[in-house]
């Protein structure tokens, strides 16, 4: 794929507020728990329940820590019919935890106000999968909720604890569909960071025989999202095809001004050492 002046135009965005620098994450101390173990309401079109299993269940956390050098925790699960993810029937552990030291991340999905008020007193940060198109939101998530429901939480969030607004690119089906809306929403109150990831087709789901999002779609995106979020810090999750698309995603990813890529390929590092850019490794989730 041939540089854009979208791009020229993203990187050059990007260097002039941040710099020639870029973060690679490998967060091997950041252990991911589920509150639910595998399960999940929803079978989702995209997941159906297949990440909960590479996930530690949150009453065998003890073990792994004596293990692993963590400092900071995940806390995330399947999600409710309501779409909400309950890590909230764990407050008393998500509490012991942060009385521990331990940085904490979660997902909340669609969680009603008190239980976000309660929880979101032990919490670092929330990730926060917003989703803005209601086709999209129907075939993936199979609930009845719509932008504003979306909107309504991520706002109720904002006013408790930092939230780190996700984006995945693609989600319906492979599709762009309502990426461009979010980052027109998020332009209007810019958050500190966003992180972007991009549909896995994953064997088992619904989705499992789509194609993952053209590239030069990618990048466009993630070009809008830098020129409409200068100051934002923009991190490329680890939720992102493996192969072949990795590595020429995360090569280009750097030419659109992103500023953190977790588990990066061999092409990424080899492309920001080409360019002379300033590497910094980090050991935890992305949004930490």
């Amino acid at each position: 794929m041939n540089i854009t002046p979208k791009m020229e135009k993203a990187m050059k965005i990007k260097n002039t507020n941040f710099g020639n620098e870029i973060q690679f994450s490998y967060p091997n101390e950041t252990l991911a728990i589920s509150t639910t173990g595998d399960n999940c309401n929803l079978s989702c079109a995209h997941c159906n329940g297949h990440y909960l299993k590479n996930m530690t269940p949150i009453n065998d956390y003890k073990s792994k820590i004596k293990t692993k050098n963590i400092s900071s925790f995940l806390l995330s699960g399947g999600c409710s019919f309501e779409g909400d993810v309950p890590i909230n029937r764990n407050i008393e552990t998500i509490k012991k935890l942060k009385e521990e030291g331990y940085k904490l991340n979660a997902h909340l999905g669609l969680m009603d106000k008190k239980s976000i008020e309660d929880v979101c007193k032990y919490i670092d940060i929330v990730s926060f999968d917003l989703v803005f198109d209601k086709e999209t939101i129907k075939e993936v998530y199979k609930i009845d909720k719509n932008k504003e429901d979306y909107i309504k939480v991520y706002e109720t969030i904002r006013e408790v604890t930092e939230v780190a607004p996700h984006i995945c690119i693609g989600l319906k089906g492979g599709q762009i569909k309502g990426e461009y809306d979010i980052i027109n929403y998020l332009s209007q109150s810019r958050p500190k960071k966003v992180t972007f990831i991009v549909l896995i087709p994953t064997k088992n789901t619904e989705y499992e025989n789509v194609s993952p999002p053209d590239l030069e779609k990618v990048c466009d995106v993630l070009c809008e999202a830098r020129i409409n979020l200068p100051n934002t810090e923009i991190n490329l999750g680890c939720m992102r095809p493996r192969g072949k698309y990795r590595k020429e995603l995360d090569e280009l990813a750097i030419m659109c001004g992103v500023n953190k890529i977790v588990l990066p390929s061999n092409n990424a590092k080899a492309k920001a050492i080409d360019m002379n850019m300033t590497i910094e490794e980090t050991k935890e989730c992305c949004v930490l």
